[in-house]
């Protein structure tokens, strides 16, 4: 596990391409987002996306949320609804109907959860990949989630080990977790 600073007033773009090279060398990673800290892998990646089910204790048939680049990539997974951007990019997560290209570990029911970052490191971090991240927040199934680097690795102990780099933003404001919109029907 590395652990690196990110300014969030001004995106170095080597942290990004060190998280993005990260995620596609098949890791793992702690970011900060706009609501809360996140863990997140590419979807591809089932032993990764499994790792990050191991880290929050959370059963294999809970399904996942993707964040995605822009709405031609949210398209690629689910079957977007008019109005969809009337929320994205933002902190809202769109229950889509889901299709054949989101992995069954994502998600082993007929919808997908999907986000189009609006926080500078994300949306600079999803610029450069040709394809979808999980994303979850960064705290064990079931507990509060974490707004800073400290109170992640308080709350996940050893399974700390398993996260291959960790962004740290410093202490994020106090927001709440995504607010999910169920566009599925």
């Amino acid at each position: 596990m590395e652990i690196i600073k990110l300014n969030p007033r001004s995106i170095e773009p080597e942290v990004v391409e060190r998280a993005r090279a990260t995620l596609l060398k098949g890791g793992v990673i702690a970011y900060p987002t706009d609501t809360v800290y996140g863990l997140g892998a590419v979807v591809s990646d089932q032993a990764a996306v499994g790792r990050i089910k191991e880290v929050k204790g959370r059963s294999e048939n809970k399904p996942l949320s993707i964040m995605v680049q822009d709405f031609a990539m949210a398209e690629h997974y689910g079957e977007l609804k008019p109005g969809a951007e009337r929320y994205l990019p933002g902190r809202y997560t769109l229950l889509l109907r889901k299709k054949a290209t989101v992995p069954p570990w994502i998600t082993p029911n007929d919808f997908v959860g999907v986000r189009i970052p609006d926080y500078p490191f994300t949306k600079a971090l999803m610029a450069g990949l040709p394809e979808a991240v999980v994303t979850t927040s960064a705290n064990i199934s079931r507990q509060p989630p974490v707004h800073s680097v400290a109170d992640f690795l308080a709350q996940v102990g050893e399974r700390a080990a398993m996260i291959d780099l960790i962004v740290d933003a410093g202490e994020l404001a106090f927001n709440p977790p995504s607010t999910l919109i169920n566009m599925s029907g």
